[in-house]
């Protein structure tokens, strides 16, 4: 049996927040919870892991993005060096390679920025007791990403290899061809090849739409 002291504890919590904004709307809703104590917040990754040195809270509640670390980044040295501290994401970013990637890097939870409020309290307090939490919508991608076919006409993201991820990362921020191929130790002809197979996969004609609609799916995330 718990320590009932123990039950009656708060959960305490870091906010790594990027859009200040919603950082606050986060402290005033998960402060009117009851069951959490917010007890630090930050703007971006290097920033959070600064405030680790110095506070250790149960949950770190995540969404952090360039300039400066990136979420799995950020969940890597958590992980390695403080692997107490439980790490929820919040964001949105949902597609299955990025949730992998945070869970193979230790994150628990999982929720959308469409999650309910339910399911963020839910969500903190199944991590805080040791457990991995999927929100919902969450839950239907990891799914859909393990479905045995991709549901006609739309494209399948999973046969998006990391090189191809990481060539619409250098797209994205202004990378010629010859630029890529130097940076990659690779041929131009490959890295024309490697962007031929994107717009195949991904159904798009130009690197604009590539690059905008990778951003929205969550595929920039190194």
């Amino acid at each position: 049996m718990g320590n009932p002291a123990d039950d009656k504890r708060k959960i305490s919590i870091i906010i790594a927040e990027k859009q200040r904004i919603i950082l606050h709307s986060l402290i005033s809703l998960i402060g009117s919870m009851g069951d959490f104590e917010i007890i630090g917040t930050a703007g971006g990754g290097s920033e959070l892991l600064h405030l680790l040195e110095s506070i250790k809270p149960d949950v770190v509640l995540l969404d952090v993005e360039k300039p400066g670390l990136t979420m799995i980044q950020v969940t890597r040295v958590i992980d390695e060096k403080m692997p107490w501290v439980k790490v929820v994401s919040l964001s949105k970013h949902n597609h299955p390679f990025f949730i992998k990637e945070m869970l193979k890097h230790g994150a628990k939870g999982f929720l959308s920025k469409n999650c309910t409020v339910e399911e963020l309290h839910e969500g903190i307090k199944r991590v805080y007791n040791g457990k991995t939490y999927f929100c919902s919508l969450c839950s239907k991608v990891i799914l859909r990403d393990y479905a045995p076919d991709a549901e006609a006409g739309l494209i399948d993201y999973r046969s998006i290899t990391a090189r191809e991820i990481e060539i619409i990362g250098y797209l994205s921020e202004g990378h010629s061809t010859k630029e890529i191929s130097d940076k990659l130790f690779v041929s131009n002809k490959t890295v024309e090849r490697h962007k031929a197979n994107l717009f195949k996969k991904m159904k798009l004609r130009n690197t604009a739409q590539m690059v905008k609609v990778a951003i929205e799916n969550g595929l920039l995330i190194h």
